[in-house]
């Protein structure tokens, strides 16, 4: 149960309303977002910027979100995201492999996939990556994508931290992508 009260949506603010009303499944974290009027629609286009518009490989940008979510415990991002990621295409070794945090890399991954993971692992458990990891992942993905992927990373960290610390119950409808 969520630790402070959802808003009601017909309390939300217009602009706010607005962009709950338009989402095509009510999502819980929208909703308790809503209680910032001020914060909710930048952060929720910021994570519709990185699903819709990024030029990250969809298979990566999902690679990357599971391996954050089991990280730091969000079971809400999980919820969500699996389907999502087998939608992409992600295969499920890859997925498992990002679920599986206390296991070495499975030798059977891609090696933009390895480095994906490496890099969330550094950037989830040390706040940071390290220079030869940037440098790797700037050689293999490109400044570009790079810059994407470390901004997904840091995104989904941030959602899982707002979901955990508000303990945002799951969706009552499920996602089909």
């Amino acid at each position: 149960m969520a630790r402070i009260p959802f808003p009601n949506p017909e309390d939300l603010d217009p602009k706010t309303k607005e962009l709950y009303d338009i989402m095509p499944v009510k999502l819980n974290l929208a909703l308790m977002l809503g209680h910032s009027s001020s914060l909710a629609r930048p952060f929720l286009k910021l994570g519709s910027s990185i699903l819709l518009f990024s030029k990250l490989a969809p298979t990566l940008r999902e690679l990357a979100i599971l391996r954050v979510a089991s990280l730091t415990g969000s079971h809400y991002e999980l919820h969500h995201h699996i389907p999502i990621a087998r939608s992409t295409g992600l295969s499920e070794s890859s997925i498992g492999a990002a679920l599986n945090i206390d296991k070495a890399l499975d030798p059977d991954l891609s090696p933009k996939e390895a480095l994906t993971l490496r890099l969330a692992d550094e950037i989830v458990k040390q706040t940071s990556a390290s220079e030869a990891l940037v440098a790797e992942c700037a050689s293999e993905f490109g400044e570009e994508t790079l810059v994407e992927l470390v901004v997904s990373i840091g995104y989904y960290m941030m959602v899982s931290r707002f979901l955990l610390t508000f303990d945002v119950d799951l969706d009552k409808s499920e996602f089909v992508p």
